[in-house]
């Protein structure tokens, strides 16, 4: 199930998610990012992004299981609209057809709360979003206690920041006991293509 929350109202109660904006009067983009005790990048082995995104979707379910979070919720860095930008690319499109489906509107910018039920769908489909809908923000999820903070980047591997130090050593167990492992030298790279292109990848203008 997907809970659509207002972006402020979002803010208010959850209050650490990174945001960027405009600056007119500096003429710069400003950025904010919560205190960090420990950041990693986790990845998982695949032959498909097809069959990644399913994989990614599963194993972070897993992993939130295991740290006993009931739901994430999923809010952009920016405020542009989750579907600002369309795509014929099929994988894209079927992506921005669940949305509609679970009636998030055009203009909504606000935040997803997403229940574990439906984490790995959910994951499937902003897997190829950040991968091909290069004008959409990049989509931070957070724990209701806003222990952590994360996302998936457009090579399909998941970014983790920790808040609470505390929470450290439950979320390394956790990974441990999956199938992620480490991206030790933290350089993101695409493992399904030779030539670095992204297929389906576009920007709007």
């Amino acid at each position: 199930m997907l809970v659509q929350i207002k972006r402020q109202d979002c803010l208010t109660q959850y209050p650490k998610f990174p945001l960027s904006w405009y600056d007119a009067t500096q003429d710069d983009i400003i950025y904010t990012y919560p205190k960090v005790f420990s950041s990693f990048i986790i990845t998982l082995s695949s032959k498909s992004f097809k069959g990644h995104s399913k994989l990614l979707g599963a194993e972070l379910t897993h992993l939130i299981k295991a740290l006993r979070f009931d739901y994430l919720i999923f809010l952009g860095e920016t405020d542009t609209p989750w579907l600002y930008q369309q795509s014929d690319y099929k994988p894209v499109k079927e992506a921005l057809d669940f949305l509609k489906d679970q009636k998030v509107g055009k203009r909504f910018n606000g935040a997803l709360q997403v229940s574990i039920e439906t984490l790995p769908l959910f994951i499937k489909y902003l897997c190829w979003l950040s991968r091909c809908n290069a004008s959409l923000p990049y989509f931070y999820f957070t724990d209701p206690g806003q222990n952590i903070i994360g996302s998936v980047c457009k090579y399909g591997n998941l970014h983790l920041d920790i808040l609470n130090k505390n929470a450290t050593n439950a979320i390394t167990v956790a990974i441990t006991a999956s199938k992620f492992s480490y991206l030790t030298d933290k350089i993101c790279s695409d493992q399904f293509s030779n030539s670095g292109a992204i297929k389906g990848r576009q920007i709007k203008i």
